[in-house]
Formats: structure tokens, C-alpha cells, sequence
């Protein structure tokens, strides 16, 4: 009998939940993401859903500091 693998951090932590939720409704931006969602450390959290979850993201510069943030293959 083979033992399967595990994974016990298969749920996402509440910050990547809440940039994951927003995510799928449209592209954010980073204003966005501190003003409206209270995420001081998305970086963190987007390097979180690329490697531990999966989930592919783009990031698209708008100019003067301001990037805008959306699934891979949701970008408007």
C-alpha cells in the first residue's frame, strides 16, 4: 500500500483569500488593493497565490507608480 502525499495548507490564508475573491471579479490596482482591500504586503500575497496555490496573475503598468493586477487570462 502507497501513501498518498498530504497537503495540509490547501486553504488559503484570509489575505489571499480576500485578493483572490476580488481578483476574480476584475483587474485591480495596487491603489486599489491598499485603499479598498487594507492589503499593506500584496506583494507577498501575490507571490503566495503563483507558488502556493497555483494561481497564475499579470501585472500591467499604468504609469507614475500605479500597476493594475488580474487572473492570467481575465485581463480587460
Amino acid at each position: 500500500m502507497e501513501q498518498t502525499a498530504l497537503n495540509f495548507n490547501s486553504k488559503m490564508s484570509p489575505q489571499c483569500q480576500k485578493l483572490y475573491d476580488r481578483l476574480c471579479r476584475g483587474p485591480i490596482t495596487n491603489a486599489q488593493i491598499r485603499d479598498e482591500l487594507c492589503l499593506l504586503e500584496y506583494r507577498r500575497r501575490f507571490k503566495d497565490l503563483r507558488d502556493k496555490y497555483g494561481i497564475p496573475t499579470t501585472k500591467k503598468p499604468l504609469g507614475h507608480g500605479l500597476y493594475e493586477y488580474s487572473l492570467e487570462g481575465r485581463a480587460v
